[in-house]
């Protein structure tokens, strides 16, 4: 009997390619694709941040153009690589006339996505993110050895049929770990792309260096302006002078060395930056071929948004809502209008989803970050993916999540609708020029 990874080679057959989803699982297909003699021509997102961009090499379309791909290349075949939209694209397809014998679902054949949180704490103190809370909340800190990140991989690949991309972040910032370059290349040896997420306030320009000459697949620059006054307030620690200097020397190291890294800006939006701000470094990032990527900054952890809405606030959190465009309930009423949250629906962060937090414990997903009963695994090398599962979904806090309407939140759901409400709201930022 054929492996589900050789039925999916099989599937996929000899016939040209073409990816919809084109960031981290989308780049992951791609290295999976040319691995195995597949050929991939380009990809399609609906997202205009990518619009007209090259990505891992190849042409990222609109789905507009997709009838007339499709009417030059008869025998596309199409992946499904966008799991939050994957009914929603394949009712297009289908609309359009192809065939449900040539297009796929990523899902059908690899449905569980991993993190290795390799580095256990941050350079910065921002007010969205747990680290800021530092004081409110002490944790532990450290990072995971190569070693344990090699046997962490191979527990992986060895528990999964196909593996197509890796993440190496969740709360903390990679690009404090030494041997990060390392960690990159042990994930290509075994044909898994790799992904980043970095504030890139980085002092250290050798390690920078050395982590690009690796080859990324993805990298997603996390940040809250252009210019100091409105960066610093929300990006607590860094230095938004540092961080361009960075991006310029991505530029320079994609160019110089032919790399495929695609580098997205991942721009928070406050009330204080949704204006001048966010022209310049939309400016900017078009004059460095880089995406810029919207997304309302959001009261996280998760522990601490249902404290909010329980009636606990931390002093943090009244402080952050004071900077945000919607407030937690505004958000969970945008993302939810049929206003039952909770009710329908599965929850992508708890079924396809395995978090490795530096110390090997496992928390039932990434949104959370509070030790206690949102570990469902205190190893992850000693205990079974089916146990690692089970308990998972016995996690109290997942109850909880789900009846505020919390997932959906997290997820920025009907974005449209956040756009809408944030649209009312008044902005501190300057005037666009």
């Amino acid at each position: 009997m054929k492996s589900q990874l050789e039925q999916w080679i099989q599937a996929l057959g000899s016939g040209p390619l073409i990816i919809w989803g084109a960031r981290m699982t989308g780049l992951g297909l791609v290295r999976f694709c040319r691995t195995h003699g597949l050929e991939v021509q380009g990809f399609i997102d609906s997202d205009p941040a990518l619009a007209n961009k090259r990505i891992a090499g190849l042409p990222c379309h609109t789905p507009a153009a997709l009838p007339a791909i499709l009417a030059a290349n008869p025998g596309l075949k199409i992946i499904v690589a966008a799991s939050t939209k994957e009914q929603a694209i394949n009712e297009q397809l289908l609309g359009l006339g192809v065939s449900r014998d040539h297009f796929f679902n990523y899902s059908d054949y690899c449905n569980l996505f991993y993190t290795i949180d390799v580095m256990g704490t941050c350079n910065l103190k921002c007010l969205s993110c747990p680290h800021g809370a530092e004081k409110e909340e002490p944790y532990d800190r450290g990072q995971m050895p190569f070693e344990s990140f090699q046997k962490v991989v191979d527990k992986i690949i060895a528990e999964n049929s196909a593996v197509t991309h890796i993440s190496l972040y969740s709360w903390g910032e990679p690009f404090l770990h030494p041997a990060l370059p390392q960690m990159i290349d042990y994930l290509h040896q075994h044909g898994i792309a790799a992904a980043l997420s970095s504030n890139l306030s980085i002092k250290n320009e050798s390690l920078l260096r050395n982590v690009m000459l690796s080859d990324p697949e993805y990298l997603k620059v996390s940040l809250s302006g252009y210019f100091p006054d409105a960066y610093n307030d929300t990006h607590q620690g860094g230095d938004i002078y540092l961080v361009r200097s960075n991006l310029l020397r991505l530029r320079h190291y994609i160019d110089r060395y032919h790399l495929n890294t695609f580098v997205d800006v991942n721009y928070h939006v406050y009330n204080n930056n949704n204006r001048l701000n966010l022209q310049k470094m939309q400016e900017l990032c078009d004059e460095l071929g880089f995406a810029l990527s919207q997304t309302y900054a959001l009261v996280m952890p998760l522990e601490r948004t249902i404290d909010k809405l329980q009636g606990r606030p931390s002093p943090s959190t009244v402080e952050l809502e004071k900077k945000l465009l919607l407030t937690i309930e505004e958000g969970i009423a945008a993302a939810n209008p049929d206003g039952k949250p909770g009710v329908t629906g599965t929850c992508p962060f708890l079924e396809n989803q395995t978090i490795i937090n530096w110390d090997l414990s496992v928390p039932v997903c990434c949104t959370t970050f509070n030790r206690g009963s949102n570990i469902v695994a205190e190893s992850f090398l000693d205990t079974p993916l089916a146990q690692i599962e089970s308990q998972k979904r016995q996690a109290p806090v997942c109850t909880t999540c789900t009846k505020l309407g919390l997932p959906a939140y997290n997820l920025g759901l009907h974005r449209n609708r956040w756009d809408a409400i944030a649209a009312q709201k008044p902005s501190t930022d300057l005037p666009c020029a």
